[in-house]
C-alpha cells in the first residue's frame, strides 16, 4: 500500500486582526473647524500686516542729505547706519528727529550742533555745524585735538596744522567727547601765542604740570614765561612788555624765566 503525503498551505483564518503594517482607517476622522469669530480675527490681523507693511514702504526712508561745511560723505553714511539699525528711525512716520540727532553726535564728536528736517514721502536733511579745532593736546604719548569749550574732538587731522600745542606733564588720560580743559584756558591760549608774537616773541613749547592755571611758555629769547591762565592774557602780556623795557634799560636777559603770574608784578630769573 502506497502512502500518499499531501502538503498543505495552512487554510486562511477568518476573523482575525488586519496584519500589522497596515494602513489604518480614517473613516469617521474630522478636523476642527474655525468659529466665524475666529475667522474674522484671523482675516483682520491678516489685513492690518499687509496694510502695515504698505504703510512701512510708503514713508519708508530712503534719500539722506547732509547739508555740512565739511565730512558729508562720512556724516551720511554715520546716519543711514544709524537710520538702518532701528526700524523705527528708517520710517518718516515713526522717526524720533531728537534722538536721531543726540546718537549722532554721541558717534560723531566733531559735531557741534544738529537739525533734521523730514521731507515726505522719502527724505530728510540733516543740517549739521561743526566744532572748531583749536588746540592740539598732548597727553601719554598721544596727542588730540580740542574745540573751543575744551572738548576732545578727535587725533590731528590736516585742520590741526598750526594750532598751538600744550604738553600735559602729568600724562592724564582723556577721551574722545569729552572735556579735557575749560574753555577759559583755549582762549587764553589763543590769544597768548599771537599776542607773544606781536611782540616779537615766538613760543616754541607750551606745557603744564599739575594744573592748567599754571602755563610754562618756552620762547625763541631762550627763556621761559610763566604765567597764570586765570588771569587775562592781555594783562599779562602788558606785564611782560614792562619787564622787557626795565631789563632792557638794565642791560640785562633773563637766564632761566620771566614769572608773570602776580599781577603788576614780574620775577625773573
Amino acid at each position: 500500500m502506497i502512502e500518499r503525503r499531501v502538503r498543505s498551505d495552512g487554510r486562511p483564518v477568518y476573523g482575525r486582526a488586519q496584519a500589522l503594517g497596515s494602513r489604518p482607517s480614517r473613516r469617521g476622522q474630522t478636523h476642527p473647524r474655525l468659529s466665524p469669530l475666529q475667522g474674522r480675527l484671523l482675516l483682520a490681523l491678516g489685513v492690518l500686516a499687509v496694510a502695515g507693511w504698505g504703510v512701512g514702504q510708503l514713508f519708508a526712508l530712503r534719500t539722506i542729505r547732509v547739508e555740512a561745511p565739511a565730512r558729508q560723505a562720512a556724516i551720511t553714511t554715520e546716519v543711514r547706519t544709524l537710520t538702518s539699525a532701528s526700524v523705527w528711525q528708517g520710517n518718516l512716520l515713526t522717526l524720533n528727529a531728537q534722538a536721531l540727532g543726540s546718537k549722532l553726535q554721541q558717534a560723531d564728536p566733531s559735531l557741534r550742533s544738529v537739525s533734521i528736517q523730514r521731507h515726505w514721502l522719502h527724505a530728510i536733511t540733516v543740517t549739521v555745524t561743526l566744532k572748531q579745532p583749536s588746540l592740539q593736546w598732548s597727553t601719554g604719548n598721544q596727542i588730540y585735538v580740542l574745540d573751543r569749550d575744551g572738548t576732545v574732538i578727535g587725533q590731528p587731522a590736516g585742520t590741526a596744522a598750526g594750532l598751538p600745542l600744550v604738553y600735559d606733564g602729568s600724562n592724564l588720560p582723556v577721551q574722545i567727547g569729552q572735556q579735557a580743559v575749560s574753555s577759559h584756558f583755549i582762549e587764553f591760549v589763543e590769544q597768548l601765542v599771537p599776542g607773544l608774537a606781536a611782540d616779537g616773541v615766538t613760543v616754541t613749547r607750551l606745557d603744564i604740570k599739575d594744573t592748567t592755571l599754571d602755563l610754562s611758555a618756552q620762547t625763541n629769547k631762550g627763556y621761559r614765561l610763566l604765567f597764570d591762565t586765570s588771569r587775562g592774557a592781555d594783562d599779562e602780556i602788558a606785564d611782560l612788555k614792562a619787564v622787557q623795557r626795565l631789563l632792557a634799560a638794565q642791560k640785562k636777559t633773563p637766564a632761566d624765566y620771566i614769572d608773570l603770574r602776580v599781577a603788576g608784578k614780574a620775577y625773573y630769573k
